[in-house]
């Protein structure tokens, strides 16, 4: 079996059994092999994720109580070498750019729509503010909207149920914002149906799209890291929620070069003829291994359009291409 262990007091733990086999004998003595080389699974100790391989042996001999036994097995891969790389910034980059400059250079109709979504976005946002602030001086029986307690019963500050759903309401507009400011270009990531660790692909072949306006002084970066999944709770009782997160680690920068200047509806990848080279990314990430689909350890990687004045572009990439044996071979 494969166990996920969140660093975390409330930690949410996810099991999956790798390989298992039913025995009926009456032998005293039975002996066979796992098949270890074959169950594409290690043992893992990360910054928010432990992962755990351990053998369970479950004995019923129809008489009396049955019988557990477990063991940790420690399965251990080639060791993966230090990176310099500070894996959350190579991922996610502060994205400064010019909110004017960008709203011209999207087309109307995205413009007319981002100048709606900050409006209301803005009225809404005030207006939830006000009654949170009302709720929270105003008698139990005088409240707009914020109650002074919980589902449960508990006391509850109306001004922080406010805020919360203040906070909730601004980054759902903010992500539909972004969304259309990107809309100043068209860009596209071609990946190959496989990428092999001694791979070499030309950057221009990974990319393809083309700019409204001219592009000053962009980079495009290429970045891979393994990414850390798992969940934790928070809350309690009826407010009791599961969390999950994402946490980079260990990224590898790839790729990166900077374009004095892309002419407007020039298609883009003629202007980065340089090679990604991939086999950093093999010697230094580790292998993916997922348990379920929120908690494990998978391969992320993507192309990033960095520019100073306008919103960035983020292009994920798909990792079914990559073999998973890549990752292992010296």
């Amino acid at each position: 079996m494969r166990r996920c262990k969140v660093h975390d007091s409330r930690g949410v733990e996810r099991s999956d059994v790798l390989v298992s086999r039913h025995l009926e004998t009456l032998q005293p003595r039975h002996q066979f092999d796992l098949p270890r080389a074959n169950l594409k699974a290690f043992s893992y100790r990360g910054s928010r994720v432990d992962i755990e391989i351990h053998s369970e042996l479950q004995i019923d001999d129809g008489f009396l109580i049955d019988t557990t036994i477990r063991e940790v097995e420690e399965m251990a891969i080639s060791p993966r070498p230090e990176v310099s790389v500070n894996s959350k910034e190579a991922i996610e980059p502060s994205d400064a750019f010019d909110l004017l400059k960008n709203l011209a250079a999207i087309p109307p109709k995205n413009r007319m729509i981002t100048i709606v979504l900050l409006f209301i976005g803005g009225i809404v946002i005030i207006i939830n503010s006000l009654v949170g602030i009302h709720d929270q001086f105003a008698p139990e029986s005088m409240v707009w909207f914020y109650d002074h307690r919980d589902s449960d019963g508990d006391s509850e500050l109306p001004l922080g149920k406010s805020l919360v759903g203040s906070g909730a309401l601004g980054a759902a507009i903010w992500f539909a914002i972004k969304r259309q400011l990107r809309r100043y270009m068209t860009l596209e990531l071609i990946a190959p149906k496989q990428i092999c660790r001694g791979d070499s692909i030309r950057a221009g072949a990974l990319v393809r799209g083309r700019s409204r306006v001219p592009l000053e002084n962009v980079v495009l970066r290429v970045v891979a890291c393994n990414m850390e999944l798992g969940q934790y709770k928070r809350g309690s009782g009826t407010k009791e929620r599961t969390v999950s997160f994402k946490e980079p680690v260990r990224a590898v920068l790839l790729y990166e070069q900077r374009i004095t200047r892309i002419p407007a509806e020039v298609p883009v990848e003629r202007h980065f003829p340089g090679e990604v080279r991939f086999e950093p990314m093999f010697r230094s990430l580790y292998p993916p291994q997922p348990v379920g689909a929120n908690h494990g350890l998978v391969v992320y990687w993507e192309m990033q359009l960095i520019h100073d004045e306008l919103i960035d572009q983020e292009l994920i990439g798909p990792v079914e291409c990559f073999p998973w044996d890549d990752f292992l071979t010296a």
